[in-house]
């Protein structure tokens, strides 16, 4: 997924102050949004998640890059309307399972995190930061910065 492409399209609008002349960047966000839609896969319990896809074939996994979808799609669903943004934003509040046991220090979960918690009002958005980010001050903060972690279940 050529991620940054879409989450950009979406904050030049922002940054635009969503006026006319950057419309044509809303317009595009939103046509790419319906092709990110179809990638999204939901479980017999209900668990949605956003698959990849390579060719004609599906993987059911979700890398940290995506994990910004959350976020950009709650920043994007204030430009429609109520029906399209309910379902938009109930699309972004799902949480995904732990596949992999190492930390890169990606801010992609964060960001949307921020997103969610600032546009809801659910503190249960902000408290997950705040873990997140405490544990990287316990488990990855160095002398001279952040290290990533091969394995963050291990001491």
């Amino acid at each position: 997924m050529g991620d940054s492409f879409y989450e950009y399209l979406l904050k030049a609008w922002i940054q635009g102050n969503k006026t006319g002349s950057v419309k044509n960047y809303r317009q595009m966000w939103e046509a790419s949004m319906e092709g990110l839609i179809s990638l999204t896969r939901k479980t017999t319990s209900n668990f949605y998640y956003l698959s990849e896809k390579n060719g004609d074939s599906f993987s059911d996994k979700m890398d940290e890059l995506a994990c910004f979808v959350p976020g950009m799609l709650a920043l994007g669903a204030s430009g429609y309307g109520p029906e399209k943004a309910k379902e938009i934003m109930n699309l972004a509040k799902e949480d995904m399972s732990v596949g992999t046991s190492w930390s890169i220090l990606r801010p992609e979960t964060i960001e949307s995190l921020m997103y969610l918690w600032r546009l809801t009002g659910n503190k249960t958005y902000q408290d997950w930061g705040w873990e997140i980010f405490q544990a990287f001050e316990n488990n990855s903060r160095i002398e001279s910065g952040y290290v990533g972690l091969k394995d963050v279940s291990s001491p």
